[in-house]
């Protein structure tokens, strides 16, 4: 049997009917008040989704160039992961709320909610963002690098990550393009022996692997997952053309 999903809108008159139930007039509108300001983020109070908002709109601004493909990108995933109703509230905050600028202060919010593991999908879709109107720019690179430092990453493993989502390019005689751009999305040049591309897929597999998302939104796990399933194509291919 497949569960319903009230949207986050409907609780308060939910408690409403409750409420009434269990104690008539004085009931209901206790119960409605008490939840509806229960859901309801304290003013200028910085949660994890406005944090992340905050984060994609410092990205797009980034290069200097508001995109539109990178906005309708942002509102899209938005609407997906967190609901059309609580993204537009989000987007309203964000707008009216006096939320900091600062990319640690935002980063420090983010991780008080999420655990070290689950890191990652968060570089994941700032790189998936920076990417969706076709180019990366130096400007997004950087804003994403230092994202990435305050969440305690390492340059090779910005670079992993951000491979997922840039093709390799590479001036090689031995190997073609498509060889390159696979041994990139595991984090290799070329050279290496197949047992070290062996290695390479078992650590990224460990690293990325989706289940470790558990809690996390739809939004962000299907990304994961599509990035993940690119690394076993990648890897499927080296092991049958890897030479």
């Amino acid at each position: 049997m497949t569960a319903i999903s009230l949207d986050y809108k409907y609780y308060p008159y939910i408690a409403l009917a409750v409420g009434f139930y269990l104690g008539g007039v004085i009931g209901a509108i206790a119960s409605f008040l008490f939840v509806r300001e229960y859901l309801s983020p304290k003013k200028n109070e910085t949660t994890y989704e406005l944090a992340l908002l905050k984060l994609s709109s410092l990205l797009i601004k980034s290069d200097g160039d508001v995109d539109r493909n990178e906005v309708a990108f942002v509102q899209a995933f938005f609407n997906k992961t967190f609901g059309y109703y609580k993204s537009k509230r989000l987007f309203k905050q964000l707008k009216e709320s006096k939320i900091p600028s600062n990319v640690n202060q935002l980063v420090t919010v983010i991780k008080s909610k999420i655990s070290p593991v689950k890191y990652y999908s968060i570089i994941q879709f700032l790189f998936a963002l920076a990417s969706s109107d076709g180019k990366l720019t130096r400007g997004e690179d950087d804003f994403i690098y230092s994202v990435a430092m305050d969440f305690g990453f390492d340059q090779d493993r910005v670079n992993q990550i951000r491979n997922q989502f840039v093709k390799q390019k590479s001036s090689s005689k031995k190997y073609n393009s498509k060889i390159i751009e696979h041994l990139g999305v595991l984090g290799l040049k070329g050279g290496e022996q197949l047992s070290e591309v062996k290695a390479a897929y078992r650590k990224l597999a460990k690293e990325y692997h989706p289940d470790k998302l558990a809690g996390m939104s739809d939004g962000i796990k299907n990304l994961a997952k599509e990035k993940f399933q690119q690394i076993q194509d990648s890897y499927d291919y080296l092991m049958k053309n890897y030479v």
